[in-house]
């Protein structure tokens, strides 16, 4: 489908059938499996919207057979209305007033893939032209302004976002950063047992000079290992009291987040992430 640039409003009808890989990007954010995504009976109910009475599922996960199911009917129906009905039902705001975040999540993750095709979705849920159009995913995660789109271009670890799910659709730079921050603690937590915090939790996990580590970064086999695992200690002494500590005795009135600041604190946190991946007891 060919959307010209500039043009503003909902989308209007006849329109031609989608390229399948519009519906395939739809399809895959609507039917994801995790939250924010549909359940099967939700889908189902949007289907019904556009006529398509069932949904096939054997040998089929919802993506899968939501994507056949829109396609198919927009190539028999010769006209992109299935889809554009479908996305309308789907993302009516009344439907969602017990969980109006997931909501903004899905808009959130459909706009992502929208933008490449210069369609967004509106305040009201419905599929419209936005005024420009994206060539490339980094355009993509500009223009959608979403912080989660970005971050996971960027290759953020999974257990940022899992944290941060509620401030990145807010919008929060403050309350995300404060969230990310307590991730690092409360993780070494669960994997170790150890009940304390800050200081005293590095400490304990990590080891003194009179105490030997309980989770350690490497083999600690060499002057080079003693020092990386020392540094990596160091450094979560560094992120408690930088990040972490001065958000959880302020409020965010008054305070002010640079957005390069807060994507290089992400990047320094999903990097003592992966390193927690491979540390061993």
């Amino acid at each position: 489908m060919s959307v010209r640039a500039g043009t503003m409003g909902a989308v209007a009808s006849p329109t031609p059938v989608f390229d399948l890989a519009v519906t395939h990007a739809v399809c895959d954010v609507i039917a994801q499996t995790d939250y924010p995504g549909l359940t099967g009976s939700e889908l189902r109910a949007g289907l019904e919207h556009v006529r398509i009475l069932e949904l096939p599922t054997e040998q089929q996960n919802k993506r899968t057979a939501l994507r056949i199911a829109l396609h198919n009917a927009q190539v028999q129906r010769g006209s992109g209305k299935t889809l554009i009905a479908f996305i309308n039902a789907a993302m009516r705001p009344a439907l969602y007033v017990n969980d109006e975040k997931r909501w903004h999540a899905l808009r959130e993750q459909l706009d992502h893939v929208l933008v490449l095709y210069g369609l967004r979705v509106n305040d009201g849920g419905q599929l419209a032209y936005r005024r420009d159009q994206a060539h490339n995913l980094s355009e993509a995660a500009e223009l959608a302004g979403t912080l989660h789109s970005e971050l996971r271009r960027r290759g953020c670890h999974d257990q940022l976002l899992a944290y941060c799910r509620a401030e990145l659709i807010a919008k929060s730079l403050f309350h995300a950063i404060s969230e990310a921050a307590k991730s690092v603690p409360d993780r070494i937590r669960s994997t170790t047992g150890c009940a304390l915090d800050g200081a005293e939790l590095y400490d304990e996990v990590f080891g003194t000079k009179q105490k030997p580590p309980l989770q350690r970064i490497n083999s600690l086999s060499t002057p080079s290992e003693e020092s990386e695992h020392k540094g990596f200690k160091n450094l979560l002494l560094g992120i408690h009291g930088h990040y972490r500590n001065p958000r959880a005795h302020a409020t965010r009135l008054g305070a002010s987040e640079d957005i390069a600041d807060f994507y290089d604190a992400f990047a320094l946190l999903s990097y003592v992430h992966r390193r927690l991946d491979t540390a061993q007891r």
